[in-house]
């Protein structure tokens, strides 16, 4: 049964389904839900984050979620995170779709704030997805619910 349970727990739905997510993942030591930002700090010092937010899925579309992305680094920074953004980069490159497996490779967490849309981006879930997999602590900042 526990080797069933962990071969499901990587088949992740292709759209989000964040209920999924919280019945195979809830309790995991590498899902943190609820997380503030300064607990963060302390856990992945020194470390890079891929800050985790919607991009051409938010309501003003890719230039705002790209300037969205742009203050969560901002808040980030001043917490003490490090972090690399797929939407920042796919807003200041132009292109339609953030990209978040090159970042997610490159970092040694994920961070998902509590940005207008995350639960239904899909490159939110994307980001989760790959962290996951690889077995990367993946934190969902306080207010993600």
């Amino acid at each position: 049964m526990t080797a069933l349970l962990a071969t499901r727990r990587c088949q992740f739905p292709a759209a989000p389904d964040w209920t999924w997510l919280r019945w195979y993942w809830q309790g995991m030591p590498c899902l943190h839900e609820g997380v503030p930002l300064a607990d963060i700090a302390v856990r992945e010092k020194d470390q890079l984050a891929c800050l985790a937010t919607p991009y051409s899925y938010s309501e003003g579309g890719p230039v705002l979620g790209a300037d969205c992305a742009g203050a969560w680094m901002q808040d980030l920074a001043t917490a003490g995170i490090m972090t690399i953004s797929p939407a920042f980069l796919a807003g200041w490159g132009g292109l339609k779709a953030a990209q978040p497996a090159p970042a997610v490779r490159v970092s040694a967490c994920v961070v998902v704030p509590p940005a207008v849309g995350w639960q239904e981006a899909p490159d939110v879930w994307a980001a989760v997805c790959l962290a996951l997999a690889s077995v990367k602590p993946v934190y969902l900042v306080e207010g993600c619910a």
